[in-house]
């Protein structure tokens, strides 16, 4: 979450082959070197490129400047780190997760490399776009009780 909120408007590029690049000055995984995430365009309704760019136009478009993420509207300074879990669990509430409780941001971070595990991304990638250094993703990775049930059947 701290790098969530510790990115502002100056380092969010868009390519002209679509989707979205944000660096990330500081990053946990990456002390002093800064980081690049690489959002690629989305299909549908789910696509954080464009929702980003909407939220940037809002903001004034390419003359936005400050923190992207901020305490509320018309504030200048940037997002609490403590404030994302918040926001998080009330949007999930509002859309109806039963067990919305249980989310953190760590959840969105668990979340992303188990949906890339799913769709048939490698590890050697999904390590590469999660900046992890060492093979501790792997511990990261949910398998649900069903998915380890089909994975058995199919051993014989």
């Amino acid at each position: 979450s701290s790098e969530l909120v510790g990115f502002d408007w100056s380092h969010v590029y868009y390519p002209s082959v679509g989707g979205v690049l944000l660096f990330l000055p500081h990053s946990k995984t990456d002390p002093g070197e800064g980081a690049w995430v690489v959002l690629a365009p989305g299909h549908g309704v789910v696509d954080p490129a464009r929702a980003l760019r909407r939220l940037q136009d809002l903001k004034g478009g390419d003359r936005a400047s400050g923190p992207v993420f901020r305490p509320r509207l018309g504030a200048t300074g940037a997002l609490a780190k403590g404030t994302v879990t918040i926001r998080l669990r009330k949007a999930l509430e509002r859309t109806g997760v039963a067990s919305w409780r249980l989310y953190a941001a760590h959840s969105l971070r668990r979340g992303g490399a188990t949906q890339a595990a799913a769709c048939g991304v490698s590890s050697r990638l999904i390590k590469l776009m999660g900046r992890w250094k060492s093979d501790i993703v792997r511990e990261y990775l949910y398998c649900s009780p069903s998915q380890v049930m089909e994975a058995s059947a199919r051993m014989y």
